[in-house]
This record gives structure tokens, C-alpha cells and sequence, in this order.
């Protein structure tokens, strides 16, 4: 079995570095592997670039206004004719 500071992070992994949250015990690993490094500079600079998006919120009344066009169609009486 490999030891656990070999092992490349997961891609979960690389997530938890790029958000602050990878235990140290994996973050050992970072420090001597390039692989994984540049990975997860490339997770950290996608998650920067997400945050420089602007927030979409709708306007007041969008949820009633799209279920007002929802038609649901009523269940035929087939099963009840047999």
C-alpha cells in the first residue's frame, strides 16, 4: 500500500486546499509534489475567478410568474377503465 503523503491529492482534495480546508497531514504532500501543486493553484484561481462573477439574484415575483406557465396535465383515467 502506498503511504498516504505519496499518494496524489484527489481531486476532493485539491477542492478543500483551494478553499483553505485540506487537513495538514495531506497538505505535507503540496509542498513536494508539483503535480498536485499546480492543480490546485489552477482549482484556487478557478474558485477566484467564481467569486468575481456578479451575483445573479431575481427580480421579486420571477418563481410565481414561471410557475404560472407550468401546466401539469391531469393523469387520464386509463388505469381506473381497467
Amino acid at each position: 500500500m502506498t503511504e498516504p503523503l505519496l499518494q496524489h491529492l484527489t481531486p476532493d482534495e485539491l477542492e478543500l486546499w483551494a478553499q483553505g480546508l485540506l487537513p495538514a497531514a495531506r497538505d505535507i504532500h503540496l509542498a513536494q509534489c508539483a503535480e498536485c501543486r499546480a492543480l490546485g493553484e489552477r482549482e484556487r484561481k478557478l474558485f477566484r475567478e467564481l467569486a468575481r462573477l456578479p451575483r445573479f439574484a431575481p427580480e421579486f415575483g420571477f418563481v410565481e410568474r414561471v410557475m404560472g406557465r407550468v401546466r401539469i396535465p391531469s393523469p387520464s383515467n386509463e388505469f381506473e377503465n381497467r
